[in-house]
C-alpha cells in the first residue's frame, strides 16, 4: 500500500511540474519537483526496510534449522 501511494506520489509531482511547465509557473515546477524527491525518498526507504525484514526472516529460518539440527544430534 505504501508502495503505491509512493509511486502515486511521484506521478502526482509529475504532472504538478509538468503543468507548471506549460503554464510556466516556476513555484508548481519546484513544488512538483520537490514532490517528486520526497516520493523517492520514501521508495528508496521502504525498499531498504523490505529487504531488511528479508534478511530477518532469513536469519530466523536458518536458526531454526541450525537449532532443528542440534536436537538431531544431541
Amino acid at each position: 500500500m505504501q508502495k503505491l501511494r509512493g509511486v502515486g506520489e511521484k506521478v502526482f509531482g509529475l504532472s504538478k511540474e509538468f503543468i507548471g511547465v506549460v503554464i510556466n509557473n516556476d513555484r508548481w515546477q519546484a513544488e512538483g519537483d520537490a514532490q517528486q524527491d520526497r516520493a523517492s525518498e520514501r521508495l528508496r526507504a521502504l525498499r531498504k526496510e523490505t529487504e531488511a525484514q528479508a534478511k530477518e526472516a532469513k536469519a530466523e529460518v536458518l536458526d531454526r534449522k541450525e537449532r532443528a539440527a542440534q536436537r538431531a544430534k544431541g
